[in-house]
């Protein structure tokens, strides 16, 4: 009875990784995008990643059940589907982005591409290796330079969810809601926070 026991802690605890990758209509990989995962029974509810220069991106950490996997990129609409996550090894996610109707302009004010994508690298690489702070001013950063990378508040609310500090979290998915009033994935982790406090 108790090895039973024992077992079956185990396997409901067990971390899992999952990955999969980004693509556009055409097949190009889409880098940036804002991959959520949510599942309100477990702990975290909510991983948040970000899609590499390959359109990959991953989460470790997942547990076993059935998420909410979400995905938003500049330019793109926006997709929602549910996920089962079981033990073992997981298939890849391939996800395909449809352009909007009509492209987003992001204002680069001078910047170049290639160092907004640097300072997203710096970003996601802050945030993975844990320093959570870091991670935040860098992502901030990234903001100041185009402000229309708008999913980039998304990012800064999931790492101050991670710290914990949930009203700095509400703060920036209010911000986000300011900009884009139908935003889905604004309005679930704001009505999610707000069953906590």
């Amino acid at each position: 009875m108790l090895v039973l026991a024992v077992g079956a802690i185990s396997a409901d605890a067990q971390v899992i990784r999952v990955a999969g990758s980004i693509k556009d209509d055409v097949g190009r990989p889409v880098r940036g995008a804002t991959i959520t995962a949510d599942n309100p029974d477990q702990a975290p509810a909510r991983l948040t990643a970000t899609s590499n220069a390959k359109g990959e991106f991953g989460f470790m950490g997942i547990r076993r059940g059935a998420w909410t996997i979400s995905v938003e990129a500049p330019g793109f609409e926006p997709i929602q589907f549910r996920h089962s996550v079981t033990t073992g090894r997981q298939p890849p996610i391939a996800v395909r982005l449809a352009h909007t109707a009509a492209p987003v302009a992001l204002p680069l004010d001078g910047i170049k591409a290639s160092d907004i994508q640097q300072r997203i690298a710096k970003a996601e690489s802050l945030a993975s290796s844990g320093d959570i702070d870091a991670a935040i001013v860098a992502w901030n950063d990234v903001l100041a330079k185009v402000p229309a990378l708008t999913s980039v508040h998304l990012q800064i609310g999931a790492l101050y969810e991670s710290k914990p500090d949930q009203a700095r979290a509400l703060a920036s998915y209010r911000k986000l809601l300011e900009l884009e009033p139908t935003n889905g994935l604004a309005l679930a982790a704001i009505e999610r926070l707000e069953k906590k406090f």
